[in-house]
């Protein structure tokens, strides 16, 4: 079963649970096999985790420096000190099959209801850290974003549908760009790939064979090979990536 974790204190995350008890409501005859639980805590960030389930999705604002007007799914964990929420130098469990699920349904619901809003994957960030499959999903990024209905209903059929899809995809690990990385939303979105943890530029530095590991390790469906942006990664930053390749025995390549 999948849990869908949100809280009336987070105004996206009670928006789209709303939506997701509106659409429930119509389609009662179909099955999505998930319980949806207002945790009630003050910060998405402190949502329970303590659960035995096939996957949890945490519905939650997105929040940005440059507001704009957009939904989107990620992984939460660190790839350095903990800022806020988790542990150190620690993900968690990408189920990436039905993270491209979720972002392949709200492009296409976006797209069909003439919607207008962007649509990206994020790198791995924030906590909490949890033992079980964990992803959120998101719509922001300021008030006025995270109060519409549309969006909210929007994200709500997404997220069911993709919690009922029983496609697989072979997954990959994503290195290069910034927080928004246009290149693996591309991959996504237009491939039969399905993205699992992303490694941006910025965090290239804190990386060591430990968190490569768990890059590698931590997923639902195996890890073969690793896309790097080429364009994105200085000559050092790729040697490092290729050692760590080499090490763990998965195949690199440039995109």
């Amino acid at each position: 079963m999948t849990k869908i974790l949100f809280t009336s204190h987070n105004i996206a995350s009670k928006n789209i649970a709303d939506a997701i008890i509106a659409r429930s409501l119509k389609v009662k005859n179909e099955s999505y096999n998930y319980e949806l639980i207002d945790t009630g805590v003050p910060s998405i960030l402190d949502v329970p985790t303590d659960f035995n389930d096939e996957l949890l999705v945490v519905l939650s604002t997105h929040k940005s420096k440059n507001p704009q007007t957009i939904f989107t799914a990620h992984y939460p964990g660190n790839w350095n000190v903990a800022d806020f929420g988790g542990d150190d130098k620690t993900l968690n469990t990408a189920y990436a099959s039905k993270l491209k699920a979720i972002l392949m349904n709200v492009n296409e619901i976006n797209k069909r209801e003439n919607f207008g809003w962007n649509v990206s994957l994020e790198a791995d960030h924030h906590g909490p850290t949890c033992s079980v499959p964990i992803i959120f999903a998101e719509i922001g990024s300021e008030e006025a974003q995270w109060k519409d209905k549309k969006a909210g209903a929007i994200m709500a059929e997404a997220v069911l549908e993709a919690i009922k899809s029983e496609k697989k995809f072979e997954t990959v690990f994503c290195v290069g760009e910034g927080h928004y990385p246009k290149t693996f939303n591309k991959i996504e979105l237009e491939s039969e790939y399905a993205i699992g943890h992303i490694l941006p530029k910025y965090q290239i530095e804190n990386l060591d064979e430990k968190l490569f590991e768990q890059a590698i390790k931590k997923n639902v469906e195996p890890v073969k090979k690793v896309f790097v942006v080429k364009d994105s990664l200085n000559v050092k930053q790729k040697e490092k990536i290729k050692d760590f390749c080499n090490i763990f025995s998965v195949e690199h390549i440039e995109v």
